[in-house]
């Protein structure tokens, strides 16, 4: 029979943050976004007191100092470490691995010969907080839409795991789910549903499909098939190739100064490609913007150019040099920026990989033995080990605002917790 499973890491930044600080297990924890300014992760703790996802932290600046709350920068070098090793218990079960964001897996089980389904779910709940120390909650059922609301409906009815995989299971589950809350209903959608009395994912899919294909598209079609019990969205293994890669940020403050902008898009250049060569691809081009960002004061600009390559590539210097070159054209003198960014594009797989005439074979190894060195350096010594000049990675005045940062225990030697 066709099985799925999602793993989701509960509340997974601010779990992250707990792992290396056991007296805050039972604390109010949140963690803020880049320049440190909004909630984009709390803890059941917090989410008791009524503080929202989203808030600006100014906002709530009373509530944080009454209840003591705990502040973290977005720490992502460590939640990103995390997730590894979490996705790597995972590969451990079934090769069919399907990472679907940072904090959320699916698994696709139906080759497993498993004889108590709750029981191997606790097993694997119990050994990722016991090796990782992140508490998640795993939904299983015929389809990745019932296992993602199962996984939601493990959170607050069961002890992490629940298992639908009977038509009862399914029809209680929905019962209670309110339809804003689905898989693909957007909050435009939920409203307009609710005006014609529809308010739970049951009532939904109990409508019969002549009305719901005049509400719903194609993609919202799919969803209610799935939550009907027949499989419709495909599963994807975790090789999947993006088609595009992109790396910007916001700047701690309004940055005008060249040299401040240049350190950035070479940066992001650089990150952007080590994760072109992680997914084993090359691209053959690459988008640099800037954008000025809003201004009361004056008229917000964004300006963009594509770079085309004379061959696909995933050479840092080359994606760097490329990106300098594209810069050239969109700064101005005269501008304020607040963010850039870059987009690799045109991406397809080494094996596709088409050399042009003008550089012969050996000089593209020499540049794949560079690059797969670097990327050595980096996975054993730790991330931005070794790193292009033009990044000057050494407190660049446009970084992100990021005061209350943890160390990066897992991936930076010289940042590893001491033992007294």
């Amino acid at each position: 029979m066709t099985r799925y499973a999602l793993i989701d890491c509960n509340n997974f930044f601010a779990s992250c943050e707990r792992i290396f600080r056991p007296e805050l297990q039972t604390h109010p924890v949140i963690v803020m976004s880049n320049n440190d300014g909004c909630v984009i992760a709390r803890t059941n703790e917090v989410r008791a007191l009524g503080i929202p996802m989203g808030v600006p932290i100014f906002k709530v600046r009373e509530v944080i100092h009454d209840h003591r709350i705990s502040l973290f920068s977005a720490n992502f070098e460590l939640y990103g470490d995390i997730s590894q090793r979490i996705v790597s218990i995972l590969h451990e079960m079934t090769p069919l691995i399907e990472v679907y964001s940072i904090d959320e897996s699916f698994m696709d089980l139906s080759e497993l010969i498993i004889d108590d389904v709750e029981a191997w779910a606790n097993s694997l709940k119990e050994r990722i907080w016991r090796e990782v120390g992140v508490p998640v909650s795993i939904g299983i059922a015929p389809t990745k839409t019932l296992a993602k609301v199962a996984s939601t409906y493990a959170k607050t009815h069961k002890a992490g795991v629940e298992v639908c995989e009977t038509d009862a299971e399914r029809r209680n589950m929905l019962r209670e789910l309110p339809v804003e809350e689905l898989w693909g209903i957007g909050w435009r959608l939920a409203p307009k549903l609710k005006d014609k009395g529809v308010s739970r994912a049951l009532t939904l899919i109990e409508r019969p499909n002549a009305w719901l294909r005049q509400q719903l598209n194609v993609t919202g079609m799919k969803m209610i098939d799935e939550l009907r019990g027949e499989a419709r969205i495909a599963f994807g293994d975790a090789s999947d190739q993006r088609k595009s890669i992109m790396r910007s940020r916001s700047f701690g403050h309004t940055v005008r100064a060249y040299h401040q902008i240049e350190s950035a898009i070479a940066t992001f250049a650089a990150q952007a490609a080590a994760r072109l060569r992680a997914q084993g691809s090359v691209c053959r081009g690459i988008v640099v913007y800037l954008d000025s960002g809003k201004n009361m004061h004056e008229q917000r600009v964004y300006a963009s150019h594509l770079v085309t390559l004379p061959e696909a590539t995933a050479d840092t210097g080359t994606l760097i040099a490329a990106a300098l070159s594209g810069l050239g054209v969109v700064y101005d003198v005269e501008g304020v920026y607040r963010k850039a960014g870059v987009i690799l594009v045109n991406i397809q797989s080494t094996e596709a990989w088409q050399l042009a005439l003008i550089e012969g074979d050996a000089k593209r190894d020499e540049k794949v033995n560079l690059m797969n060195a670097m990327d050595a350096l980096n996975k054993k010594y730790g991330k931005n080990t070794v790193w292009h000049a033009s990044e000057a990675r050494q407190q660049a005045d446009w970084r992100s605002r990021r005061k209350q940062m943890s160390p990066r225990y897992t991936t930076q030697l010289s940042e590893l917790p001491l033992l007294k």
